[in-house]
């Protein structure tokens, strides 16, 4: 039986593949052959219509030059023979003689130019003047009466001075566009016939065998590669006869000089030439021939080798099969009842069902844990694990994860819901909508990839096929845009989303997810439903900071007076400029603390008792961490402020009054313009010791001598400085500074600007308000 099977698997397939081995080479011959004949065709037809292009292209090139030469106003005066006197002719001729000769030099393929009058008989070229030409070599009379404005000449000779040349003339009617009758004279540029040969050599360099040649409507040859044959008709030949008679272009066979050739020709549009190439078919088939040969010693092969392989797979085939059914059989026991008999082609067929069965379960194992192997090898390449694209790519494929190998832009989103504490499980499900969303926005029009990071944040991966890294973040930006309008209109979800830069390669990665993490933090200063850019954050300049901490002292002033309208509205402003600034919110929170820490101070050092106050710090601390927002912390901060004020009117309330202070204070409002006002000589004007006047100075003030007597000083100025009467030295010893350099250091301390920056400050202050009261 085995046998039998044999003979018939080697009967069906041997003609099998006889069959194909034949219609393959009856096909491949027929289509390789009869393809490459049309080819070679199509290529010597594209060959000519090359050349047609290429002299057409430096003709038009050549008539266009011509008609800018003729626009000189010295061809007006040569043609009209209009001159005033004999010195003006001549002057023209100079320079009409100098033009043509530029022209000719500027224009090597140029190879003379004649200028014809009319109307004087005068010739001018570019070596000679000719007056009055004799009949016989004023050959451009003939063509003044030309139906036409210009006309190529078939290559004839000239006389250029040093001898006759065969030329391809351009004759050009003048004025350029007028009739017979009209025309005041003729001018021609002669090209010379190698120039127009070496443009038809240039496209047929790689030829070594036929002709190429081109002839006018009448068989005369206007260029050759057989140089004998320039000028000659050959209207009689033959071949030329036959092709004299078709138009456009095309190709027929002939024989020249009992040789079978092929006869390819053009006409072209422009000249009326006609283009011819002349190949013998030997030469031309020879690629057709050795294909032939090919084709046929591959089928010849192919055959061989067919016979081969049924011999071999007749001989290999059915023992390993044998072999296989044995050791399935001792192996694979489908069932304890089956009996040996059925360890043949019937038992193997049932053990490649149980295996296919197997493959389908381990199919569907795999696809329940892509999931995870999906955020793994995200989470790897978010974190740096896997930075080559190459290594990954076959693992993001059987993921069905589709990126392109650069162009990457990292994104942390985080999902809440207003007012709403979502529980873990909900955290989860609003996450994997999100992913959801992401990923089908993204692959719209680029690619990328969303996974869950717990916790209400995912990841977002965007893969780009082109455009530079603004253009893509710019397009991402667009597209976060877009998710969370639909997170917002869909689920009615908060998404705040951070995005880090993006990179050229997969092992930047980690840093686009460093800074879209970074760029998230900034939620508590953009707010929340909102796309945060890293582009957004400007650098911190450690100066914005400093210049805050200084904003923390007119508040420390107006708690010291208990003013909680301007403390408030000193405490938004300080914050607006942190926002506007772009303080990372690590620093704003630290913009916090050092705003409480100088207000304890400021406080205590005017001799309130902070125990309390102290004691509930680490709580202040506490919900200054926790704040989500800015206006949560800003509240924090005035109310804690609020308390200390309190305290402050409290003490205050108690206090009685001192009349030696009050006396005192007004003796220093009279004196602080002399720069001798101290300590001591209050104590010597009112016989007190300095350390006694020093405490009951700061109980009664809640400031001690020295800042007080700075702080009337630096009001005073404020105030003459709104002048422009007074110089800056002239105010520094009106308000008792004796060093004006002392004055400028005090008065940059106090006010954060110079003077003259203040003066500045408060003229422009005054102009706008007159702008305002007129507009009133």
């Amino acid at each position: 039986m085995k046998s039998s099977i044999s003979t018939k698997v080697m009967l069906i397939y041997g003609a099998v593949f006889l069959v194909i081995i034949t219609l393959t080479f009856v096909l491949s011959y027929t289509g390789t052959v009869g393809k490459l004949e049309n080819d070679l065709n199509d290529t010597n037809l594209a060959l000519l219509k090359q050349v047609d292009q290429k002299i057409e292209v430096a003709f038009r090139q050549t008539e266009k030059d011509l008609l800018t030469l003729m626009d000189e106003l010295e061809f007006v005066y040569f043609m009209h023979d209009s001159y005033l006197d004999d010195a003006q002719k001549y002057g023209n001729f100079y320079a009409l003689n100098t033009k043509l000769r530029n022209f000719i030099n500027t224009n090597p393929q140029f190879s003379s130019i004649f200028v014809y009058s009319s109307v004087s008989g005068h010739i001018l070229t570019d070596k000679a003047y000719m007056k009055d030409a004799p009949l016989v070599d004023n050959w451009l009379d003939d063509y003044l009466d030309m139906p036409v404005y210009f006309k190529w000449l078939t290559t004839h000779q000239v006389w250029e001075g040093n001898g006759n040349k065969n030329v391809i003339t351009l004759v050009r009617s003048y004025p350029t566009v007028s009739s017979p009758g009209y025309r005041k004279g003729m001018v021609a540029v002669n090209i010379n016939e190698k120039v127009l040969y070496d443009m038809v050599k240039a496209v047929y360099e790689d030829s070594k065998v036929g002709h190429m040649f081109i002839i006018d409507s009448d068989g005369n040859v206007v260029t050759h590669d057989d140089k004998t044959q320039i000028t000659r008709n050959l209207k009689e030949l033959p071949h030329i006869k036959s092709t004299l008679s078709k138009k456009g272009s095309g190709f027929f066979t002939g024989k020249i000089n009992g040789v079978r050739q092929s006869i390819f020709y053009r006409d072209s549009d422009y000249t009326g030439w006609k283009m011819i190439s002349i190949l013998p078919e030997s030469q031309i088939y020879e690629p057709i021939r050795v294909t032939r040969n090919l084709l046929i010693a591959f089928a010849a092969g192919m055959i061989l080798l067919a016979l081969i392989l049924l011999v071999y797979v007749n001989r290999w085939t059915f023992k390993p099969l044998d072999r296989l059914v044995g050791k399935m059989s001792g192996t694979y026991k489908l069932s304890q009842t089956k009996e040996r008999t059925d360890a043949g082609l019937t038992y193997l067929e049932k053990v490649f069902d149980q295996l296919v069965l197997d493959r389908e379960h381990l199919q569907q194992h795999v696809r329940d844990s892509k999931p995870v192997l999906k955020w793994r090898i995200m989470m790897d390449m978010l974190v740096g694990y896997r930075t080559d694209y190459q290594a990954v790519r076959h693992h993001l494929e059987f993921v069905g994860v589709h990126l392109f190998p650069d162009r990457f832009l990292v994104c942390t989103a985080e999902i809440s819901k207003e007012g709403v504490d979502l529980r873990a499980q909900d955290e989860t499900l609003y996450t994997y909508a999100f992913c959801n969303v992401a990923e089908e926005l993204i692959n719209l029009e680029n690619a990328g990839v969303a996974i869950d990071l717990g916790e209400g944040r995912a990841a977002v991966i965007f893969s780009f096929a082109e455009g530079d890294a603004e253009q893509n973040h710019l397009r991402a930006l667009a597209i976060l845009e877009l998710i969370l309008d639909v997170m917002k209109k869909q689920f009615d979800l908060v998404v705040t989303v951070g995005v880090g830069r993006g990179c050229g390669e997969m092992k930047d990665i980690p840093n686009s997810y460093d800074e879209s993490r970074k760029a998230l933090q900034y939620k508590m200063v953009f707010g929340q439903h909102s796309v945060i850019s890293i582009e957004d954050l400007q650098p911190l300049d450690s100066q914005d900071y400093y210049r805050l901490i200084r904003m923390a002292d007119r508040i420390t002033d107006a708690l010291k007076q208990t003013d909680t309208v301007k403390m408030k509205e000193y405490v938004k402003e300080t914050f607006q400029e942190a926002i506007d600034g772009n303080l990372p919110p690590e620093l704003i929170r630290q913009l916090s603390f050092d705003l409480i820490m100088k207000s304890v101070q400021s406080v205590g050092s005017i001799g309130i008792d902070l125990k309390e106050s102290m004691s509930r710090l680490d709580g202040i601390y506490e919900l200054i961490n926790r704040s989500e927002n800015l206006k949560k912390m800003e509240r924090v901060v005035f109310s804690f402020l609020e308390e200390l004020a309190a305290k402050i009117n409290e003490k205050r309330s108690h206090r009685g009054s001192n009349v030696t202070i009050e006396r005192m204070l007004i003796y220093i409002g009279e004196h602080f313009q002399e720069n001798d006002l101290s300590l001591d000589r209050l104590a010597q004007e009112f016989h007190l010791s300095p350390t006694y006047i020093s405490k009951q100075f700061k109980e009664y003030t809640e400031s001690n001598f020295i800042d007080y007597l700075i702080g009337i000083r630096i009001n005073a100025s404020q105030k003459l400085l709104s002048g422009k009467d007074m110089k800056v030295n002239e105010i520094a010893e009106a308000v008792g500074y004796g060093n004006t350099r002392s004055f400028l250091r005090t008065f940059k301390k106090y006010t954060g600007m110079t003077p003259m920056e203040y003066r500045e400050g408060a003229a422009k202050s005054r102009s706008e308000n007159k702008n305002v009261n007129r507009e009133m």
